[in-house]
């Protein structure tokens, strides 16, 4: 009996962890302006929350150590070819090495702004637990929505359209 004891306290214990996460990350920030943009460009063009105004964007927080944003990365890129007007992609690489960055970049063929957040300054600003984190924002530069975990092309279009209607 006690043999078991040990694994189901840790099993219970993670499982607590899990419950606990989903249940307070919800969208704290939703209506509240979003945080600065990191100032450093690791792909072009650089774009910053004034830059974003006009239409909805997409601030994605991944990292190339992350398996979860491995498993989202093809999904961005399916995205991005697809955005047309309707609004902006922007990644920040999240306390990440460069070079595993560039290489991440490369492999799935992304061609949004990417910005460089490698201390994690900007993003815990965002009030994230988690990576990918993925702040949806209105044309005003609010934050509506908090996506966490890996998405799929038709869902980030979903929160790009909720976001148009802000």
């Amino acid at each position: 009996m006690r043999r078991y004891l040990v694994p189901a306290v840790a099993v219970a214990l993670v499982a607590g962890l899990i419950a606990y996460e989903a249940l307070s990350s919800g969208n704290g920030n939703t209506g509240q302006p979003a945080p600065p943009l990191p100032p450093a460009v690791l792909q072009p063009p650089k774009e910053t929350l004034a830059s974003l105004r006009g239409k909805p964007a997409l601030v994605n927080f991944w990292a190339s150590w992350c398996e979860p944003c491995h498993e989202e990365a093809p999904q961005l890129t399916k995205l991005q070819g697809t955005l047309g007007d309707s609004g902006t992609l922007v990644g920040v690489d999240y306390t990440d090495k460069q070079s595993g960055a560039r290489d991440f970049i490369k492999k799935y063929g992304y061609t949004f702004p990417i910005l460089e957040d490698p201390d994690g300054v900007y993003g815990a600003r965002f009030h994230f637990s988690a990576l990918p984190t993925t702040v949806v924002l209105d044309a005003r530069g609010r934050i509506v929505e908090t996506l966490r975990g890996p998405q799929t092309a038709a869902e980030l279009r979903r929160a790009l359209k909720e976001a148009a209607r802000e």
